[in-house]
């Protein structure tokens, strides 16, 4: 059995700016209701390292989180500014890009 549950970051300040709708508490709710309902379940996620504004207070709770539900795969990518986008109208990419990486 696989899953594979996007987090995006593990910060409920950064969730918000990207506009995802859910925090960092749900989420970890979500994954132990999954893990209580399919014990051997195999969990994936995503992540976006250096979203506009990303503090390093923001980038260890996202580490915490990957630490606490111990995803078997994981894959990660620096925040590129993409047009059209509410953080491409409203933000500033300010994180610089060897500390995304």
């Amino acid at each position: 059995n696989q899953l594979h549950m996007p987090a995006q970051s593990g910060s409920s300040t950064v969730l918000e700016r990207m506009r995802r709708g859910y925090t960092r508490e749900a989420y970890m709710q979500l994954i132990d209701d999954v893990r209580s309902t399919i014990p051997d379940v195999a969990i994936s996620s995503d992540f976006i390292s250096g979203f506009c504004g990303e503090t390093e207070d923001e980038h260890k709770d996202t580490l915490s989180l990957m630490e606490h539900v111990a995803y078997d795969q994981a894959y990660m990518f620096a925040y590129s500014m993409r047009g059209r986008t509410h953080a491409h109208r409203t933000m500033e990419d300010d994180v610089p890009e060897d500390i995304k990486m």
